[in-house]
């Protein structure tokens, strides 16, 4: 009885269809693309204007090689965020906190300078910047504040993530030789940890994007695309 009561059971599930899973915002529409471009409006892409450019990256019909002022480094970085869709792992909404392991992990045999990049310590926000990070060999190090596993745009909802937590992550982090941390990069969500994180420690701060994918951009020729992924 037992048997067939399992049989039964499986087979009503697998009668039922699959919900098709909702994706949580990457904030990919928050991607500022027009200040990487020259904003001289002269039409020698094709396109009247940069912003006709834009339009025209977003739907195809233009490439931003198609720029003859952009260099081959913010080429690449373009391509990278316009694909960020089909490139980046699709998070799901609506779930609850993931916590994944906090620390500072290295990047591409980073040096004393190498900026350090600061994010939470949801297992989703985890996945979504180190495959970005797959995309280059520029040395970075990145610190997973301890944030109850919340995703950055909620860490700073629930003041999860704050300058006191990531000073206690970055306590070890000084490079070889005594240095200190000479530069750190916030997401653009923790803009208001900023000055307080300067006054703190005395570190350099930069405020980066809000959403992941602008980070090539943002870094220029900081970032260094990987061999072999050539855009057109």
């Amino acid at each position: 009885m037992l048997r067939l009561a399992v049989q039964a059971l499986r087979e009503g599930i697998a009668d039922i269809p699959a919900t098709p899973m909702i994706h949580a915002d990457l904030y990919l529409q928050r991607i500022d693309f027009l200040k990487y471009l020259p904003g001289s409006d002269c039409g020698e892409c094709g396109a009247s204007s940069c912003a006709g450019l834009i339009r025209g990256l977003k739907d195809g019909t233009i490439f931003a090689s198609d720029c003859p002022f952009l260099p081959k480094h913010r080429v690449a970085a373009f391509h990278l965020a316009l694909r960020a869709r089909e490139i980046l792992p699709a998070v799901p909404a609506f779930e609850l906190p993931r916590p994944g392991c906090p620390g500072l992990v290295e990047i591409n045999n980073p040096r004393g300078d190498s900026p350090v990049l600061v994010t939470g310590n949801s297992q989703l926000t985890q996945d979504v910047v180190t495959t970005l990070l797959g995309f280059t060999t520029s040395p970075f190090r990145i610190v997973f504040v301890d944030c109850r596993g919340d995703t950055v745009d909620m860490a700073m909802i629930y003041q999860s993530l704050t300058v006191d937590r990531i000073c206690r992550a970055l306590a070890g982090a000084n490079p070889p030789g005594g240095g200190k941390v000479m530069e750190l990069i916030l997401p653009g969500f923790a803009r208001e940890l900023e000055t307080p994180l300067v006054q703190q420690t005395g570190w350099s701060v930069q405020v980066g994007p809000i959403c992941v994918a602008e980070l090539p951009l943002f870094l220029g020729e900081r970032w260094r695309m990987a061999k072999g992924w050539e855009p057109r």
